[in-house]
């Protein structure tokens, strides 16, 4: 922390209270010292409570009675073997220590666990529990079909999904969990920065920064009145009125967490998700679903148009803040010119809605899937204050006054680069295509033989997207900038450091908003 900072205290749901750093660090993270009074009291409700948490909303059923914990490790040592040496774990997660069926985003490595209560860390295994349950069954999709097969004959199951939840009923809660066995790293390579000369490349970077947020600037201004000649405007799927679904307001969990339901949050995606109208000048300005071809490149199939979907949460002050995420993809980002350091194979667009516990969009921003372009867009009563920032700013824009925000917004994209150039109230139209949505883990797990491959690779960035940029942009320390990425790995500042996953983002930003 740094001196001079202002620090208050404000409760905190799992216990005590947690102290606040109300600006952040060279990391681009606000600091937590260690709360007073922290309790790391004895583990009085047993990992049922556990299960029931992680379980809660899925069709997963336990095994009966639980397997052994030796015949869990056999299954565990092998499945991990297979998975690393024939296929990859997933890189946007941490896996834990000596913890193989528990794995951390972003967000679950922002608590302490040795600092939770018990009911907290009950909950904080849980939700560590679902997202190692779900890692292992996209990975284990990823192996060839006589792998899986073996598998299950050896240990003996027919479900993988249901023996690794009767593993984790068997399994002894840690009593301690060093920070470090857990943390999920930054995006950027240190390493790159230093050998780039990174404070002086960063300074010469922000002139051009300057640049690019007075044209992109301009480009919105100007969008709201610019005329598209020829456009393709796709919503949601057809269906019933989702409202009738929804819970009044979001029930929280012992972190403070919003629960909802499988039912309930599909009934929210429905709600909020985006009209999408694209300019129209070449197929490239089509949004379609990723496949692999008989050679194993990526194509986007334009005639299946497919929004993908999850869930995600940030923290405001002593509040946990759920967040809708919605990602499309478009064929290429084409050339404008003869050397254009943008253009290449794949673009897409990741749209998010921040809703506060009463439904209400509090906040909307999107990246490219890049990790670039990150742009704030304001409603009435919510607000944003960049002046504590460090590093780089994204661009923010007021939305229209009147704006109704309790359905999706209409997005309007130039051709081409796929910019957001307006948004606004959506409207009806006659032509409009009408989008899929799926859950975002479909793509980890696009078919391929008779196993699956992920559409990011085994790193997390699509190589094929790599843009000629990123043989400038390398001192700035994001690697391969400007080739779409896979969530968990969007770093969105060239200069500074900051990922689109950041769990005290919307503080860093000066976020507030009116309660209702």
């Amino acid at each position: 922390m740094r001196l001079g900072q202002r620090v208050k205290e404000e409760p905190d749901p799992g216990g005590g209270h947690r102290r606040r750093a109300r600006n952040i660090d060279a990391t681009g993270r606000c600091r937590s010292a260690r709360p007073e009074g922290a309790c790391r009291g004895a583990w009085p409700l047993g990992l049922i409570a556990v299960a029931a948490l992680a379980l809660g909303g899925c069709s997963t059923v336990p095994e009966h009675p639980a397997p052994e914990p030796e015949i869990c490790q056999a299954l565990l040592t092998e499945l991990d073997h297979a998975i690393s040496t024939s296929t990859h774990f997933e890189p946007g997660l941490r896996r834990i220590d000596g913890h193989p069926l528990l794995r951390t985003n972003r967000f679950l490595a922002s608590f302490t666990y040795d600092e939770l209560l018990p009911n907290a860390r009950t909950a904080w295994l849980g939700h560590a529990f679902e997202l190692g349950r779900d890692a292992y069954a996209v990975e284990s999709t990823r192996l060839d079909r006589d792998t899986r097969q073996a598998l299950a004959d050896r240990h003996d199951f027919t479900d993988l999904d249901s023996r690794l939840s009767s593993c984790f009923l068997a399994t002894s809660p840690p009593e301690a969990l060093d920070t470090s066995t857990y943390r999920v790293p930054d995006s950027y390579s240190s390493a790159a920065r230093i050998l780039g000369l990174y404070p002086v490349t960063g300074l010469v970077a922000r002139g051009f920064i300057a640049g690019y947020r007075r044209d992109m600037t301009a480009r919105y201004l100007a969008g709201r009145a610019t005329r598209f000649e020829r456009r393709s405007e796709y919503s949601g799927p057809q269906a019933a009125d989702p409202s009738a679904l929804l819970p009044v307001r979001l029930d929280t969990d012992a972190l403070g967490i919003p629960r909802l339901s499988a039912v309930e949050q599909d009934a929210l995606f429905r709600r909020f998700m985006p009209q999408v109208v694209v300019e129209q000048r070449s197929d490239a300005d089509r949004i379609g679903a990723p496949r692999l071809d008989e050679q194993g490149r990526i194509e986007i199939d334009t005639t299946r148009p497919v929004v993908f979907t999850f869930p995600s949460h940030t923290r405001l002050g002593s509040r946990i803040l759920l967040q809708l995420n919605y990602a499309f993809w478009f064929p290429e980002r084409p050339p404008e010119h003869g050397l254009d350091l943008y253009a290449g194979d794949l673009s897409g667009i990741l749209w998010r809605v921040t809703l506060d516990h009463e439904l209400r969009p509090v906040l909307y921003d999107s990246i490219h899937q890049c990790g670039c372009y990150h742009k704030l867009f304001i409603p009435a009563g919510s607000r944003i204050d960049l002046e504590g920032l460090d590093g780089e700013r994204p661009l923010t824009f007021p939305l229209p006054p009147g704006l109704s925000g309790d359905r999706g917004l209409r997005l309007r994209l130039e051709a081409g680069s796929h910019y957001i150039i307006d948004v606004g109230e959506a409207t009806p139209s006659a032509s409009t295509e009408h989008y899929a949505l799926e859950d975002y883990a479909s793509q980890l797990q696009l078919p391929a033989g008779d196993s699956a491959r992920s559409l990011f690779g085994t790193t997390g960035v699509i190589q094929q997207s790599q843009r000629p940029e990123r043989l400038l942009l390398w001192p700035l320390g994001v690697p391969s900038a400007g080739a779409m990425r896979q969530r968990g790995l969007h770093a969105i500042a060239f200069v500074g450091r900051r990922h689109f996953d950041d769990p005290d983002l919307l503080e860093a930003l000066g976020f507030t908003f009116e309660p209702r």
